[in-house]
């Protein structure tokens, strides 16, 4: 029996009331406001969505596998996704109330604070790389996205955020591998936060742009439900080709508010205006209702309670009202996941100490070694040549090895998504070139399952946070020649500013390949791990295990006059400034410090002993470790403490222009020679 017209009738009614929950987070909202305008134009696709039998989802149990997924690209329009999961049980409404207000379930952008909601969206442009991530996973997972294989993604964006040059990297991507299991909903209401009625830069002729990337294209207006709900269908139900969708759904921004105070990219509706919009409402919903008397009773009876209303009718049989039948709350917290890696450790290199080796040659066989466990996953972003992860992983799984060409930021939503689905990532380029914007979302969204999995009324429990590794190589001044846009003496105090971001900065490749099993074994979070490009000496034994937050002596002198303390390649030169200085009777230490160890430091200096910091960037370790002294309150002697490191002699800021190594150390007064006058000067 055809019912769409009876749906999309019920779907109008549903739509009154999720614009009633609109209300309540914004009248209680600890601003008095929510972003209206986005919020309210994408309501319709929403209800089509998930009140249409399109997306296929499990309330009870959000963290399954065993169902679509929804990314809401455009942040800002979270009060329209939190009416509809209030709705439909994944919370209660009460949380509507308070909304964006500190310890809140309903926050300013979505994020995993809110039961299914999988990932932090809010800078725009990066929900299509998300979405993409995901679509990857399911399509390896099922034998396709139609009925009969695999589950679909879907992905609400705004055509105010496709400005973003993001957006066009996830979109080429989606093109390029042929996922035609994501669905990509528009909500082209022509409107952007300066400007709410216009685009600075248009969106005309979307249809053929994306219709270029590859993309099989349908319009709509998002009031023709009826249409909205074909064009979903037919993506949802007949055969694919290869092509994902695009649905872009015509609209204003604020439609559906009767204010024009809705219309805005953020609003705050006065008391009088809360009572008009509600009155209006009412009013729109009273036609609706009654607009069901002229069509099949039969069809609407059993949809009206698939969709969670109970039929209110008069005496003569009429429906006068649709009642709102809030379902509990029943969200049962996820399992835990075991993250550790399955691999033989027999496959991984021996090496001996002393022998020269490429931090490349290690990360291709530990990845072929790794990529045996389903769970490993390795994405390059055009320099597999240099961390060769992409060649090792394909010996193994070819299919988990991706590389997305010069899409940085692509790359890295790309490994959120398959690391929020249980996989271990590692992705890689130089230092320079992550992308910041990701990078801070990808740790906001962190720190949210964090929270979740900490509380004990979370929905995700143990395993279920992100594990990713970001390699940056040829770090520190590796990059030589290439010159300051490429050079890594910068990155790792940046992003050592990062909340849940554990910095590593290796020395060596038996050091490198120890870190990796420590990775390996599952719930290391997000790791920043820098490697050299040239070949380099293992200085530690076979059997040597990391530790994060661990220095190692690598040279112990009894009766040290000074303890250097580096790490990456400054640890050579280190090494070889103690030689030098042996030769003048001066005994020395060598430190090296991947990850900052405070507990060592602080007994050197209470012991008396120099310490000099020789680091080839700005001087991670050395601004770490300032920081931590004046919170200990540690006591230093006039001269006790120096550093050596890229800034210049003024303790400026810099970036390093090209030459070779030799050059370069030469240029900074980092050579060994360089730290052993400086130990002599002490």
């Amino acid at each position: 029996m055809e019912t769409t017209k009876e749906l999309a009738a019920l779907l109008r009614i549903k739509e009154c009331d999720l614009r009633e929950n609109l209300l309540i987070q914004c009248q209680y909202a600890v601003d008095r406001g929510i972003h209206s305008g986005g919020a309210e134009s994408a309501i319709l696709p929403l209800t089509a969505l998930y009140y249409g039998d399109i997306l296929r989802y499990d309330v009870k149990n959000p963290a399954s596998s065993e169902q679509d997924v929804f990314i809401l690209s455009k942040g800002h329009a979270v009060a329209a996704l939190a009416a509809v999961y209030a709705d439909l049980g994944y919370f209660s409404k009460e949380h509507l109330k308070n909304s964006r207000s500190w310890g809140s379930l309903v926050k300013g952008h979505p994020g995993p604070a809110i039961p299914g909601v999988p990932v932090a969206t809010g800078p725009l442009g990066q929900g299509i790389s998300l979405a993409c991530g995901y679509a990857l996973k399911n399509r390896e997972d099922g034998a396709g996205g139609m009925d009969g294989g695999g589950f679909d993604v879907y992905c609400l964006a705004g055509d105010g955020e496709l400005q973003e040059g993001s957006c066009w990297e996830g979109i080429q991507f989606a093109g390029e591998y042929h996922l035609d299991n994501l669905c990509l909903l528009i909500d082209k209401n022509s409107g952007q936060s300066d400007d709410t009625h216009k685009l600075f830069l248009s969106a005309d002729k979307l249809n053929e742009r994306l219709s270029a990337f590859g993309f099989r294209v349908l319009e709509t207006e998002s009031s023709n439900v009826p249409r909205l709900l074909e064009h979903l269908r037919d993506f949802r139900r007949l055969p694919r080709d290869s092509r994902p969708l695009a649905i872009i759904c015509e609209s204003v921004k604020g439609f559906g508010a009767y204010s024009i105070t809705g219309g805005k990219h953020k609003a705050s509706f006065t008391d009088e205006e809360f009572a008009n919009e509600r009155t209006l409402l009412a009013h729109t919903r009273s036609l609706r209702i009654g607009e069901l008397n002229r069509l099949d009773r039969r069809a609407v009876d059993a949809l009206a309670a698939k969709i969670g209303y109970k039929i209110v009718a008069g005496s003569g049989g009429a429906i006068t009202d649709l009642v709102i039948q809030d379902p509990p709350v029943a969200v049962k917290r996820a399992a835990p996941r075991d993250k550790a890696l399955k691999y033989n450790a027999a496959k991984l290199p021996l090496l001996e100490k002393g022998k020269s080796c490429g931090a490349s040659e290690i990360a291709s066989a530990f990845a072929a070694a790794f990529a045996i466990d389903t769970k490993f996953y390795t994405i390059d972003a055009d320099l597999s040549n240099v961390s060769g992860l992409y060649d090792g992983t394909r010996k193994t799984n070819r299919y988990h090895a991706l590389n997305v060409g010069i899409a940085e930021c692509n790359m890295m939503c790309i490994a959120e998504s398959l690391a929020a689905s249980g996989a271990n990532v590692w992705v890689s380029t130089f230092g320079p070139f992550f992308n910041w914007q990701a990078f801070r979302r990808i740790a906001v969204g962190y720190q949210e399952r964090q929270e979740v999995i900490e509380s004990s009324s979370g929905w995700l429990s143990e395993g279920h946070n992100l594990d990713i590794t970001f390699l940056s190589t040829a770090s520190n001044v590796d990059t030589a020649v290439n010159g300051a846009t490429h050079m890594s003496n910068d990155d790792i105090c940046f992003i050592g500013s990062l909340a849940h971001v554990k910095v590593i900065d290796t020395s060596c490749p038996r050091q490198f390949l120890a870190i990796a099993r420590w990775i390996a074994q599952g719930n290391r979070g997000l790791v920043y791990l820098r490697v050299m490009r040239s070949p380099s000496s293992a200085l530690y034994d076979d059997d040597f295990e990391f530790e994060y937050g661990k220095g190692y002596f690598l040279r112990e002198e009894k009766g040290h006059k000074a303890a250097l303390i580096s790490s990456g390649h400054a640890v050579l030169e280190s090494l070889a400034a103690a030689g030098l200085l042996a030769k003048d009777g001066i005994p020395v230490s060598v430190i090296d410090m991947p990850s900052y160890d405070g507990g060592l430091l602080q007994g050197l200096v209470e012991s008396g002993v120099p310490l000099l910091f020789a680091e080839q960037n700005n001087g991670a370790l050395f601004d770490r470790f300032s920081r931590d002294a004046l919170k200990k309150q540690l006591s230093a002697k006039p001269g006790q403490i120096i550093a050596l490191n890229a800034r210049d002699t003024q303790d400026k800021l810099r970036f390093i222009q090209s030459g070779s190594y030799g050059q370069i150390i030469e240029g900074l007064g980092l050579r060994a020679e360089d730290i052993a006058a400086a130990v002599k000067k002490i």
